[in-house]
């Protein structure tokens, strides 16, 4: 497998956000954590981590533009870009803070409109989920596809829930049932990046 410069550096990045995750995950009641809103939080560690994964890339590219989570849109982020850099630095925070090992970096790089290259590190299994526009998905660099069911009676399906906006709840637990009854399973483990590297 070759890996392309522009998706080395976003690995490079993601491991970098990770080792901060990691050493915050030894003792998560030390951190500080905020709401944005309602079952909605941040931390340092979001805001450390995303602060290491800028760093890495403007080192590499910087007059690249971003769009993060945390910091928001760089000042040179416009409609005419041909390179944004996409970041969620810690995809399940409220898992994170309760201890619940699902969560991971998500990094992706849009180019000229369209994602071209993406990375999502799960840094609890040391699991690194890379694509690249044209040259395929892999898991801890091995090719993976999408599983070849085709009925949703057999398939595992991963889901999630508003959580910020909960109006349409009710409507959200009837398709659950509906889905529960009708598939082999559903899932909600609180990341979705990971929900869809799992895909």
């Amino acid at each position: 497998m070759i890996i392309p410069p522009m998706l080395n550096t976003a690995i490079k990045a993601a491991r970098r956000a990770a080792t901060i995750i990691n050493r915050a995950s030894f003792d998560v009641s030390l951190l500080k954590v905020s709401k944005k809103s309602h079952n909605d939080f941040v931390t340092e560690v979001d805001k450390a981590a995303e602060d290491a994964i800028i760093d890495v890339l403007k080192n590499a590219y910087p007059d690249h533009a971003i769009l993060a989570e945390e910091s928001g849109a760089s000042d040179n982020l416009h409609d005419e870009n041909e390179n944004v850099w996409i970041i969620d630095p810690l995809d399940g925070t409220t898992n994170f803070i309760h201890g619940f090992p699902q969560y991971c970096v998500s990094i992706a790089l849009q180019q000229r409109g369209i994602i071209t290259q993406a990375v999502v590190y799960d840094p609890t299994r040391n699991d690194l989920f890379t694509a690249s526009k044209g040259a395929g998905a892999y898991l801890n660099e091995k090719r993976i596809r999408v599983g070849k069911r085709d009925k949703i009676a057999d398939a595992l399906i991963g889901t999630g829930f508003p959580f910020r906006d909960l109006d349409g709840l009710n409507e959200y637990v009837t398709m659950f049932k509906v889905m529960t009854e009708h598939s082999a399973g559903l899932r909600r483990p609180g990341a979705a990046a990971l929900d869809l590297a799992y895909a």
